[in-house]
């Protein structure tokens, strides 16, 4: 991939519908190492292999919480900004609101917030922010936990799929793992349009287009539309399917498999004639852990292709360049040998 990314075409979309699977994962939500899930194992590997993502059903988050968490993330967003910046993030705590967020330096046109997991988190050493709504909190960290039931079982595939035991990663995840929810809010008004906050001047894309840095992502998307992923010299639009989540491959995944799996490279557009919503929950490792190729995936042929990533370190650098402009953006190719 050379040169600017963004300047490529757009290919037709039913040419990518067609490519990308809908996965049915009810059988690996049961149990990965199942005879009965062994296709959908399959099917993920591939989709990782070859796209870097794909899109799940029967994935047994409830309804009622996805409508709830839809509810309670319009309300937030439509609070005073006075009130969303009550909870302003900064360098030091990521967690709450903003609206001046960089990708690769780029002013992104998008309004967030971020929450982890409870009590203080072990990279930045600081905690949760919450609006004063009970519901919000409640339902937020409902859905946070059902996305983290779904992350263990799709991890197990993952690691199924690279000929590991299913839970060969397990332990860097369940109970200590650093993933967050973001609430991602795509006006068509630039939200800094006028602000005294200083900012750049341009900001042309809803997400610019990046790498999820962690192990994996479970996406929930409104019906607008306007998820894009690159691929052959041309961007794909990401249809909305009605009870589906996207599941895309991030940086340390790419790594564990030793490029056999691939971190998707993805951008949202500028909306400008429907304001956008969508929920990801980026299912990351455990702040102590050190990524490296797995040695189901090295051989004399095929030799490890990174050195050892310590997480802590690398997300704390990535957030740093997501909240201001610090100096190049980090990026595993900096870790290959």
């Amino acid at each position: 991939m050379q040169g600017d990314l963004d300047r490529y075409p757009v290919a037709e979309s039913g040419e990518f519908v067609e490519k990308v699977p809908i996965i049915d994962v009810g059988a690996i939500v049961r149990d990965a190492n199942s005879g009965e899930a062994a296709r959908a194992v399959d099917e993920i590997a591939r989709a990782c292999r070859e796209w870097g993502f794909f899109q799940v059903v029967n994935h047994d988050v409830p309804a009622e919480l996805i409508g709830k968490t839809w509810s309670q993330t319009r309300w937030f967003f439509e609070q005073p900004m006075q009130t969303k910046e009550s909870l302003l993030r900064t360098r030091d705590n990521p967690w709450g609101y903003y609206n001046n967020e960089l990708t690769k330096n780029q002013r992104d046109k998008k309004e967030v917030f971020d929450f982890t997991t409870d009590a203080t988190d072990p990279i930045y050493d600081a905690e949760n922010r919450w609006p004063a709504n009970d519901n919000f909190r409640v339902t937020m960290r409902a859905y946070r936990d059902a996305c983290t039931d779904l992350g263990l079982s799709l991890l197990q595939a993952f690691c199924v799929g690279l000929d590991l035991p299913a839970d060969y990663m397990r332990s860097d995840f369940a109970s200590k793992h650093t993933g967050f929810i973001r609430l991602n809010y795509y006006p068509v008004k630039d939200p800094m349009a006028s602000s005294d906050v200083p900012h750049l001047p341009v900001a042309d894309l809803g997400v610019h287009h990046h790498t999820d840095a962690g192990a994996l992502t479970v996406l929930m998307q409104d019906d607008v539309g306007g998820l894009q992923v690159f691929k052959d010299g041309y961007w794909h639009n990401v249809s909305p399917v009605p009870g589906a989540f996207v599941i895309n491959t991030g940086d340390m995944m790419q790594v564990w498999s030793n490029d056999y799996y691939q971190a998707a490279v993805h951008r949202v557009l500028a909306m400008d004639a429907a304001d956008r919503y969508s929920i990801p929950f980026f299912f990351n490792p455990s702040a102590p852990t050190v990524v490296s190729p797995l040695t189901t995936v090295v051989s004399d042929e095929r030799p490890s292709r990174y050195s050892e990533i310590l997480w802590s370190e690398f997300r704390g650098k990535r957030t740093d360049g997501d909240y201001a402009d610090y100096g190049p953006e980090v990026q595993i190719s900096q870790y290959r040998i």
